[in-house]
């Protein structure tokens, strides 16, 4: 467990038995935020894989260049994934991701998201310990030459948990169909 802007962030990687291109990551951006994501690269292998690796690539640079102050495209969830977007287009390996990304305000109780084409949606829980799925829409990253992408904004009252989830999880769910199997991710 790692404690971020007074987030308490853990994760658990179950590697399947062949490479793949599922990935996420956290960091701080700020004193007051942190970033979350969460990418599903499409098929399997060394090229999924290698997708990975560039993602973690253009983060680092995305860090690099706020601090530098030569871009704050880090900031802005839509603009995030536009520059995945443009990472992938531009690499001509026809590979294609879901991306889930949100930033946490600690002092303003927020989270700021965008989907780009990423399923099963995140859960969040409240104190009240009822989970639902964040709403939001948008195309997968690295499929478009000029995609839009939604920001959504969600208001954290009191204490929370953000779930995020590849779509292997629905994998190991045993129940009989997709609506079923997202309703046992909300109860469990």
């Amino acid at each position: 467990q790692v404690i971020l802007n007074d987030l308490a962030i853990d994760h658990l990687i179950k590697p399947s038995l062949f490479l793949s291109g599922d990935f996420l990551d956290y960091f701080r951006i700020s004193e007051d935020e942190t970033l979350v994501y969460i990418a599903d690269v499409s098929g399997h292998g060394a090229s999924s894989a290698f997708v990975t690796v560039l993602l973690k690539n253009l983060t680092n640079r995305l860090q690099r260049n706020l601090r530098r102050k030569s871009s704050d495209d880090i900031l802005y969830p839509a603009r995030f994934l536009e520059r995945i977007n443009n990472e992938l287009m531009d690499t001509g390996l026809g590979k294609h991701a879901t991306v889930f990304v949100g930033i946490i305000s600690a002092s303003q109780r927020r989270l700021r998201y965008a989907v780009g084409g990423h399923f099963p949606m995140p859960v969040i829980t409240f104190e009240s310990g009822e989970a639902h799925f964040l709403e939001g829409s948008g195309p997968a990253v690295g499929l478009f030459d000029d995609p839009v992408w939604e920001e959504y904004e969600l208001v954290l009252s009191g204490p929370f948990q953000l779930l995020l989830f590849s779509d292997g999880i629905l994998e190991v769910l045993q129940a009989a169909n997709l609506d079923k199997k997202e309703q046992q991710l909300l109860e469990l």
